[in-house]
């Protein structure tokens, strides 16, 4: 059965992946037509888009199939490495990219001035990809899911690679004299999405060597464990990424007359809480141990429960 990150992910990344085919095929067309470097490159972009789309799309598709002999831990960890795809296909074209546009500027050959169509079409394509920008990124944050977050990064890089190729042609039009601008903003725009794209596969190299996440993401996770009626403590607790969810586990003290039966249902009233309060966690693995000085660490948290 679908979950609704699927369901909703697959569909805003669909949108996505059409919107982006249309906007390739105006730009690259009519930037070869009105002689813009800057669209160009913008058109270029759209092409990498496209295959991010498809990317984050089968990411999606396979991070939620079941668990099987060979993935006893399930599929989760396919988002990321599309989150991994998306980003060194950004990376590979800024490196063209810039290639390109250095090479345009050192060539010596007469720089052709661009056609005012480029702008229409570049003032067009910002504003349709900052709206679908800010509706992805609404969809990322509600569905928490790093991978549609990396991919509505994509869309607000997109708006400003026209934003950028925008000002390049009207700036070009209105003054001649600096018609080169549609080269330099070719480079401009390849150091700036070359930023963005080495923040999206540094994110998922950590999450692939299992870096632990924020404090605050910990707080979070771990504050309902002395809130249980029979919990005295606990410590080691720790978390993983598996794509776009959670991983927990930690030992947990309860009273050392409380009976197996006792301390394991204490322990399920508190792995239920997490599971309730966070869906973004899948699993949480409890070790029971007795409130026994041997079993308070430097590194535990300990109290009464209310």
């Amino acid at each position: 059965m679908s979950t609704p990150l699927q369901r909703e992910g697959t569909w805003t990344t669909s949108l996505s992946l059409a919107v982006n085919v249309v906007l390739a095929g105006a730009k690259l067309s009519v930037g070869v037509i009105a002689s813009s470097q800057a669209l160009i490159a913008d058109g270029i972009h759209s092409l990498v888009d496209i295959a991010s789309d498809i990317a984050a799309i089968v990411g999606l598709r396979f991070s939620h199939l079941p668990k099987d002999d060979d993935h006893p831990y399930g599929h989760h960890r396919f988002s990321t490495l599309a989150t991994m795809l998306i980003s060194s296909l950004v990376l590979i074209f800024c490196v063209g990219l810039a290639w390109q546009s250095l090479a345009a500027l050192v060539s010596g050959v007469d720089v052709v001035q661009p056609g005012l169509a480029a702008a229409w079409v570049a003032g067009a394509a910002l504003i349709i990809k900052e709206g679908f920008y800010q509706y992805a990124r609404r969809q990322a944050e509600r569905l928490g899911s790093r991978l549609l977050m990396a991919n509505a990064t994509d869309h607000r890089a997109d708006a400003i690679a026209s934003l950028l190729a925008l000002v390049a042609v009207v700036v070009a039009n209105v003054y001649p004299e600096w018609k080169a601008l549609d080269k330099v903003v070719g480079l401009v725009l390849a150091g700036w999405l070359g930023s963005e794209g080495i923040k999206l596969f540094k994110g998922s190299c950590e999450d692939l060597l299992d870096t632990a996440p924020a404090a605050h993401v910990l707080r979070d996770l771990s504050e309902h464990i002395l809130a249980a009626p029979g919990a005295k403590g606990f410590h080691a607790f720790r978390a993983r990424r598996l794509g776009d969810r959670f991983e927990v586990d930690f030992h947990l003290q309860v009273a050392e007359t409380a009976t197996v039966a006792e301390g394991h249902a204490i322990a399920g009233r508190i792995k239920a809480d997490i599971l309730r309060l966070h869906p973004e966690v899948i699993a949480v693995l409890v070790h029971v141990e007795p409130d026994h000085p041997e079993h308070l660490k430097p590194d535990g948290h300990h109290g009464l429960a209310n």
